[in-house]
C-alpha cells in the first residue's frame, strides 16, 4: 500500500485538495521546491490531522498553513531553517519536524538537527 492509500484508509482528518498553482506559489514564497512525497500529500489532502498530530499544508489559514508557519519559524531560527519546510510543531520544548528539498526528515530542537532516517511518506505513515 502506498502512503497516499494509507492516509486515505486511516482515521486522519484531511482537508481539500490543492491545485498545482497554489503549490508553486508556496514554493516560490519559501524559496524551495517541495519534496515529491510532501507535494503529493499537499496536492491530495491540503493538510492533515492525525490524532493530535497536525501536519502543516496548504488550503488552510493560520497555524496549519505551511508557508505561514515555516516563515515564522525561520525568523526565530536566525537562518538555520532557511533550507527547510516545517512539517510539524510537536509542541514540546520547541521541537519541530522539518524536511529538506531532498525529502530528508529531521527533528529540529534548540538550533540542532537530528536525522530521523525517514522520508516525508515514512514519517506520515509512522503517525497513522
Amino acid at each position: 500500500m502506498n502512503f497516499l492509500e494509507a492516509i486515505r484508509e486511516s482515521d486522519a482528518e484531511t482537508f481539500a485538495s490543492v491545485d498545482e498553482q497554489e503549490i508553486i506559489q508556496a514554493e516560490e514564497a519559501l524559496g524551495m521546491k517541495f519534496p515529491e512525497t510532501y507535494r503529493a500529500i499537499v496536492h491530495e489532502f491540503g493538510s492533515l490531522e492525525i490524532g493530535s498530530d497536525e501536519i502543516f499544508g496548504l488550503g488552510v489559514q493560520g497555524y496549519l498553513n505551511v508557508v505561514e508557519t515555516t516563515m515564522k519559524e525561520r525568523e526565530m531560527a536566525e537562518g538555520k531553517l532557511d533550507k527547510y519546510i516545517v512539517l510539524q510543531n510537536i509542541g514540546i520544548e520547541g521541537i519541530l519536524i522539518v524536511v529538506d528539498d531532498q525529502d530528508n526528515v529531521y527533528e529540529y530542537r534548540l538550533g540542532e538537527f537530528q536525522d530521523m532516517l525517514s522520508s516525508t511518506a515514512d514519517y506520515i505513515k509512522s503517525l497513522l
